[in-house]
Formats: C-alpha cells, structure tokens, sequence
C-alpha cells in the first residue's frame, strides 16, 4: 500500500511541475503580448498626436484662406466700384472699353508668367517674347487713351491698386489652400495609421488575455495538484510513523522475550557472556 501512495503522490508531483513550468511559459507569453500591445497603442498615441497637430495647422490655415478671401473679396469690390465708374466715364467720353483693358492686361500676365516658368525651344520664346512686346505696345496706347482724362486716370489707378492688392490676397489664399490640403493629407494618413495599428494592438491585447486566461487556469491546477502532494505527504508520513512504531513494539516484545531467556539461565547458574550482560541491560533502558 505505501509503494502505492508513493507511486500515486510521485505522479500528482510531476503533474504540479508540469503545470508549474506550463504558468511560467503562459505568463512569460503573456509579458510578450502586453509589451507588444503597450508599444503599439504608444504608437497610436503618437500618430493621433501628430494627426491633431494636423488637424489645428489645417484650421490655422483655413482661418488665413477665411481672412484672406473676405479682404479679397473687398478689394475686388473696390476695384470693381472704381472699374464701373471709369466705364461709365468711358461711354460718355466714347473711349475704349475698360473691360478690353483689363482683359489685355490679363493676357500679359499670364503669357509673361508662361515665359518664366515653362522651358521653352529658342523658337517658341522668340514668338512668345514678339507676341508679349506687341500686347503690351497695345496695352500701352489704350491705357494713353484712358488717362487723356486726369480724374479718368485717377480713377484707374486706384482701380489697378485695389486689384494688385487683391491679387496679392489671391496668391496667398491659393498658398494657404494647398498648405491646408498638405496638413490635410498628412492628417488623414496619420489617422489610418492609427487605425491600422490599432488593429495589430487589439490583436496583441487578446492574445494576451489568451495567454493569462491559460496562466491562471496552469496556476489552479498547480495548487491543486500542490495540495493533493501535501496529503499524500501527510497520508504517506503517517503511515511510515505508524509502520515505524510497530516495529519497535515489534522489537521490544522480542527484546523482553531474550532478556527473560538470559535472566532464566541466569537463575540457574548459566554463565553469562558480555553480550548476554548488555541484553539485560538493554532491557532494563527499555522497560524503565
């Protein structure tokens, strides 16, 4: 029966070291997983941080476009005042019309600034620089025309003023809308990369708790094995103390039994040998 127990409580050993190194693995496994999870929502932090960062750069820059346009738009108004004041001035005076001006000087512009950033064959900007010089010879005689009238030419110069001044708002505007779309496209990009982070980290956080359901479950089943070891410790200690003192019952009996022997021949007159003299004395220790 006590090889048994033995053999029983050797087996409920193994199986508690088995679940022991089963909960170190499970939680070793589960610190990957939560290291992981910790550094990639450190990652979503990041790019969500950099996102409203973004985010306030694109409304600082749509509050400029707001500005911007709204001065744009008075500037416009006031040149467009002093514009329709000259044309009105013009058909009385029966001149040219200043819509042509303003459409000429349009075209100049726009061909000067063809010549500065577009590379062009020797050919094609000899054509381009002729066809610029003729606008302009152009452009010159009709604005003589229109400022043959002093107040008439006081006129167009405040109108030519408040539309460069408006142009200038205008560029800037159309900068402000593409450093707006820039801040944009940057936002939306950080957002996705939070987004797709985010997803490996969901990931992450469920395999961890995987892992550390696994741990506690290996941990359950250590301690019970644990606590099945200690009652067969206690079971199989008991038995050998009780094994143990039957023996020495065991032994003593016998012992009584010789040293009567011994002390019978004794009586009568048998010598006794040393060794049946410490088997007497033995038996006196052990029946005090």
């Amino acid at each position: 029966m006590l090889e048994e127990l033995e053999g029983r409580r050797a087996e409920i050993t193994k199986k508690a070291d088995e679940y022991k190194a089963r909960r170190t693995e499970l939680n070793s496994e589960a610190s990957k997983w939560a290291e992981l999870r910790d550094e990639l929502n450190g990652r979503i932090k990041s790019a969500v941080e950099k996102a409203k960062g973004y985010k306030k750069q694109r409304e600082e820059y749509e509050k400029l476009i707001g500005d911007g346009k709204t001065k744009r738009g008075e500037l416009n108004k006031k040149a467009s005042q002093h514009y329709s004041t000259v044309e009105q001035m013009r058909k009385k005076n029966d001149m040219q019309s200043i819509q042509a001006f303003e459409l000429l000087r349009q075209r100049i512009d726009k061909l000067e600034l063809k010549q500065q950033v577009e590379v062009l064959s020797k050919e094609k900007e000899r054509k381009l620089v002729a066809k610029i010089t003729e606008l302009k010879r152009e452009f010159d005689g009709m604005e003589k025309e229109l400022e043959k009238d002093q107040k008439l030419k006081e006129l167009l110069k405040k109108a030519q003023k408040y539309r460069k001044e408006s142009d200038k708002y205008h560029e800037e505007v159309i900068k402000n809308v593409k450093y707006s779309h820039e801040c944009r496209d940057k936002m939306v990009r950080c957002f996705k990369e939070a987004d797709r982070v985010r997803v490996k980290a969901d990931e992450s956080h469920q395999h961890f708790l995987e892992s550390q359901e696994g741990a506690d479950e290996a941990h359950r089943l250590y301690i019970r094995y644990l606590r099945d070891e200690k009652d067969f410790d206690r079971v199989i200690t008991g038995l050998k103390r009780k094994v143990s003192e039957d023996w020495v019952f065991r032994e003593r009996i016998e012992a009584k039994k010789r040293a009567k022997g011994i002390y019978e021949r004794f009586q009568d007159g048998e010598k006794l040998s040393t060794e049946d003299l410490m088997q007497l004395q033995k038996s006196e220790m052990m029946f005090k």
